[in-house]
């Protein structure tokens, strides 16, 4: 009885998620923006800083029915907030068609829109560090950009994110421990010694946003108390009362008991949303950190393990509130509102021994319970350490078809922080982040997915001496008539070329980007990185303890795969048609030239262990890896990843015939995953060819999707079997892999019929999202996907 009164609690908290349209929440930006009027004068981080605490004791603070955690970003419960500090202009472009957009649309009020349009738009006209970025990009990037081969902007239009605050150290010390470590750091800086005075103005900056947390808290309660007061129902009372006096005491105070410990969480949580609007704040092992909390409480009898599962349900409904705001170029190419708070349970303690307790399984059953898009689920399992109850677990939700957990093979997690220059015992503590990223909580700073380049341009260039064809300009590097190849070898120089000559015009907008955002500094969120307390040095201007050159993410694999290889197969090594004729079939889009497509269709296809396929597989991404490497930052080399999010769409379209046998402006392969149809031997064969990526150097991540037909989950030894395919994953060295379980016919009716579908989950890339939010060449092309009724090992 008392499982299904949690459950009904539940229910509603999450039917009042899904039947709330988003809109646009303004509040916060015109609260800022008054506050960085107040406050002229200042050093910058002091305005930031000043105009957070004036936010968190003015926003509106709201408690809705049936919660037991607390705590909200914004004033409306699917909010998009507007930070525009960062960048006002995107809203001002966009004043019209907010509410109807196709991607994402936020609903905007008269209101809203009056407060931004008199007094939001004014003050920050010209201030912004987006107008800075469209003023300073460099030419050859800007020309890319506007030809769909590098998506760079979405860092200039948002905050940082893409981080994992140290929660823990918020848990445990409270921010009163907080404001002491601030307060022993100042008492060792004298303002007559050159660098101190500085030094001293960001430890202002760093108090006034630690008082706004206490503030804010202290606000929750007293609205608690309130509500309390006129409460007629007596279980209501109680808890508003028990809501009242934890906010009393947290995040202010160290957590005592595991509800205290999550919502010191939470609340510090949403102060940092708050602070800048950004996707990735990430809340990272919290099976690690709240588990002592757990275990203390129920020791004490303070806590029940249904308790305790309750208010973890509740948490997850709370995770699915907030809506990234992005432009709608951005939207295209992360569709969903996705904030990809990425939790992670499971892999290894920091002595390298099994991480896994009682909270990871909890951990998993909050997401099998609540079934929301939010948080985004990551399991780190080590194949020596993990039990195999653990893997059972992870694969009973798997089987559930929610999109959940990404999977990640925890010794190549620990490959790549240790790739990204982390000591092996802090690398045992690393966490996924936001899509598939690795991190690091409370000691790393970098931006994990900076921009993205498009593979399919790529082999276009090359084969149109560095010719956008469909925008008719020179955009790439001039590599030559490919007429004029004389080899394969001369042809694969070419492609290389164009790779250098994108991946440099990458990296030359990453520096320009790497200045500006030393003005984005974000004093709430360094609270919780001991060394920004320390060094009194700010996140944003390389504060934690790792700084990590930018993640360079790479979309259209099988397509850059696919084509040299059709390229080498049937020009140079068969010699099956000219250069000419597949020139000119490229450029007809095959029509008229049905034949050279059979022939590039049926050429071999990455995904199916071909050995000639895998060797070139892997020649080409070990230069990727090295070519990127091989650039410095300011905060270290450049990084790789592979994850598309779901930008593999919006580059498709940008994209004309490739060799592979592609049509022209359709989607690219999304991640490390093979073209859609082209795996035809199955996901043991899909798994062999994608070990040959050197994924441990692609250190931000790869990201591969498997689409699982249902009827999978009926076969007799179905669980068994995908542990035993994920066992395989893992031996093999593949990072990461996600699976969408779902019927084609229900994607399809859910296509026509979205208001009878509207908690329907998918996967998407590195996040789920509800399928009926997503754009339909999204929606398509989630169903174009191969469904594999088994899985082979």
């Amino acid at each position: 009885m008392k499982d299904k009164v949690n459950m009904n609690r539940i229910m509603r908290l999450k039917n009042r998620v899904l039947n709330t349209r988003p809109e646009m929440d303004l509040e916060n930006a015109l609260i800022l923006t008054r506050g960085f009027r107040e406050s002229e004068g200042e050093p910058l981080v002091v305005q930031k800083a000043y105009a957070f605490r004036k936010q968190c004791l003015e926003k509106t603070v709201k408690i809705w029915d049936d919660e037991l955690i607390v705590g909200n970003s914004g004033s409306k419960q699917r909010g998009g907030l507007l930070c525009p500090d960062t960048c006002w202009s995107v809203l001002d472009d966009e004043l019209d068609t907010i509410s109807t957009r196709k991607y994402d649309p936020f609903y905007l009020r008269d209101e809203d829109r009056e407060h931004f349009v008199d007094e939001i738009r004014p003050y920050w006209k010209g201030r912004s560090t987006y107008e800075k970025w469209l003023c300073q990009i460099p030419e050859d990037t800007r020309i890319l950009r506007d030809c769909g081969v590098l998506y760079i902007n979405r860092k200039a239009v948002r905050g940082w994110g893409e981080t994992t605050a140290g929660y823990e150290m918020i848990i445990k010390e409270g921010i009163e421990g907080i404001k002491r470590r601030i307060e022993e750091t100042r008492a060792a800086l004298d303002i007559t010694k050159p660098g101190h005075y500085e030094k001293m103005v960001y430890l202002r900056a760093l108090s006034l946003s630690a008082d706004g947390v206490i503030q804010l808290a202290r606000r929750y309660s007293a609205e608690a108390s309130r509500m309390a007061e006129n409460e007629t129902v007596k279980t209501r009372k109680e808890e508003l009362l028990s809501i009242a006096e934890i906010c009393s005491r947290v995040p202010e105070k160290p957590a005592e008991t595991f509800r205290e410990a999550l919502q010191s969480f939470y609340i510090y949580h949403t102060c940092i949303f708050m602070e800048q609007n950004a996707a990735s704040y990430n809340p990272g092992r919290m099976d690690q950190y709240l588990y002592p909390f757990y275990k203390a409480d129920l020791e004490a009898g303070r806590i029940t393990p249904q308790e305790a599962q309750e208010l973890l349900d509740c948490l997850w409904v709370k995770f699915s509130e907030p809506c990234l705001f992005q432009d709608e170029k951005t939207a295209q190419y992360s569709a969903g509102y996705p904030m990809f708070q990425n939790i992670c349970v499971g892999g290894v303690d920091e002595n390298g021994m099994d991480a896994v307790n009682e909270l990871s399984y909890m951990i998993l059953q909050a997401t099998m319970d609540v079934q929301l898009y939010q948080p985004s689920l990551s399991v780190r399992y080590h194949m020596v350490r993990n039990p195999n109850a653990f893997l059972k677990k992870v694969a009973e939700l798997i089987k559930l078809g929610t999109g959940f957990p990404a999977f990640h093979c925890d010794e190549v997690g620990i490959q790549m922080l240790m790739n990204k220059g982390i000591p092996l015992k802090e690398a045992y503590n690393w966490n996924p982040c936001g899509c598939v990223e690795t991190n690091l909580a409370g000691k790393m700073h970098c931006y994990t997915s900076y921009a993205d380049y498009n593979l399919g341009s790529v082999v276009e260039f090359a084969l149109n001496d560095g010719r956008s064809r469909k925008y008719g300009i020179p955009a790439g590097a001039r590599t030559g008539n490919p007429c004029d190849f004389k080899s394969f070898e001369d042809f694969f120089k070419a492609v290389k070329e164009q790779i250098t000559y994108i991946i440099r015009a990458m990296v030359a907008g990453n520096h320009v980007n790497d200045d500006i955002c030393l003005e984005r500094v974000c004093p709430a969120l360094s609270l919780s990185f001991e060394d920004c307390i320390t060094k009194a040095k700010d996140y944003a201007w390389g504060g934690p303890k790792y700084n990590v050159g930018n993640g360079l993410d790479a979309i259209g694999v099988a397509d850059l795969i696919n084509s040299v290889y059709a390229v080498k197969y049937l020009v140079y090594d068969k010699r099956m048609l000219s250069m000419e004729k597949l020139l000119e079939a490229l450029e007809h889009n095959f029509t008229g030239f049905e034949e050279i497509e059979k022939l590039c269709l049926e050429c071999p296809k990455y995904g199916n262990d071909d050995e000639d396929v895998n060797q070139l597989t892997a020649e080409l991404f070990s230069f990727i890896a090295d070519l990127i490497e091989s650039f410095d930052s300011k905060y270290g080399h450049m990084t790789a990843g592979i994850l598309p999010v779901s930008g593999n769409t919006p580059f498709g379209l940008e994209v004309g015939a490739l060799p592979s046998g592609r049509k022209a402006y359709v989607p690219l392969a999304d991640g490390v995953s093979p073209n859609a149809g082209t795996d035809i031997e199955g996901m043991g064969a899909v798994m062999k060819s994608v070990s040959f990526i050197p994924h441990g150097r692609f250190s931000q991540g790869t990201l591969l999707n498997l689409k699982l037909d249902p009827a999978f989950n009926q076969s007799e030894n179905s669980t068994q079997s995908l542990m035993a395919f994920l066992k395989s994953m893992c031996s093999l060295g593949v990072f990461h892999v996600q699976f969408n379980v779902i019927d084609r016919d229900i994607l399809i009716d859910a296509q026509k019929n979205p208001e009878k579908h509207k908690g329907l989950l998918i996967r998407v890339a590195g996040y789920t999202a509800y399928f009926v939010e997503l754009g339909k060449e999204v929606q398509d092309d989630i169903i174009s996907r191969t469904a594999h009724a088994g899985v082979n090992v």
